[in-house]
């Protein structure tokens, strides 16, 4: 073989060689599959993202994160504390994120792409709900679902509806540390749904506390609490005991205190949280035992 035909030969192994790390390294940047390959770092997306058929394209997720038993993934700790190598050696596409206050949304744009969602209001995680359906070419479902969360948590309560105050916890070893559930929430939506007016009637902007002064002098007409996840029954009890202690509530002078079953998540199980609180609400109009409804 003479020289020209070597340097030939050779340029063209060389060039197919370049072509094939090309090929090597855009295969390492964009997954085989179809959909971006995404970090979720919100519970309520992630949960979302699962509802409307999009758990394929998820490679890792918050620490707060739930999951079916059937799906494993990375966790990377969360918007206000993510993981930053742990995310990067990952490689996605995409990063998902709400607008919380202290998200480090900056800095996971120089990781990759990061969409915000704000994920708050009723009108918020309507238009997220949409937007995500988009991301994951899942319109169809979360249009669907979108339309499921706008119908049901936009009722509005009659006027003559009781006044519900809706505590996120109580801790009956700190009596004067009072969670409510906000009116402009997505939980506050979800008490309306269900048929009761919130105690707390107005928009509320900053931390959602009350002390037991305040409380004393809302006086609503009923009280429930979120159920603490894994709760026991003697602790229940407890919550109940310490609640009723002050006996100058309205609500504790007509035995209408409970405990609901429900879940602290703005994802769409609040559908479900609307039916336990209008259950709830419901057995408050019936005779019910001394110290309050176990649920």
């Amino acid at each position: 073989m003479n020289r020209r035909a070597i340097l030939g030969s050779l340029g063209a192994l060389l060039f197919s060689a370049g072509a094939a790390i090309g090929v090597g390294r855009l295969a390492a940047k964009k997954p085989t599959g179809a959909g971006p390959r995404i970090v979720s770092l919100t519970p309520a997306i992630t949960e979302t993202l699962l509802a409307i058929g999009g758990s394929r394209h998820l490679v890792a997720v918050s620490n707060y994160c739930q999951l079916p038993a059937n799906l494993k993934l990375p966790r990377v700790g969360s918007s206000l504390t993510p993981s930053y190598e742990a995310i990067a050696g990952l490689r996605p596409s995409l990063i998902l994120s709400d607008d919380s206050a202290g998200a480090k949304q900056s800095e996971l744009r120089a990781l990759s792409r990061c969409e915000v969602l704000p994920w708050l209001t009723l009108t918020q995680v309507v238009q997220s709900t949409r937007r995500l359906g988009k991301l994951v070419e899942r319109s169809q479902a979360a249009d669907a679902l979108a339309l499921a969360l706008e119908t049901r948590l936009s009722r509005v309560p009659s006027p003559d509806a009781p006044r519900v105050l809706l505590l996120l916890s109580y801790d009956p070893d700190r009596p004067a540390e009072l969670w409510f559930i906000r009116q402009n929430s997505l939980h506050g939506a979800a008490l309306a749904a269900a048929g009761a007016r919130n105690a707390v009637s107005h928009d509320v902007p900053g931390l959602p506390r009350l002390s037991v002064e305040e409380l004393l002098k809302l006086d609503p007409d009923q009280v429930l609490i979120l159920q603490p996840p894994g709760a026991t029954l003697e602790h229940k009890r407890k919550m109940l005991a310490a609640f009723s202690a002050l006996s100058p509530l309205r609500a504790v002078k007509e035995n209408a205190i409970g405990i609901v079953n429900g879940t602290q998540s703005v994802g769409p199980s609040i559908l479900e949280l609307v039916d336990a609180l209008a259950s709830m609400l419901q057995r408050m109009t019936q005779p019910r035992p001394v110290g309050g409804i176990v649920e």
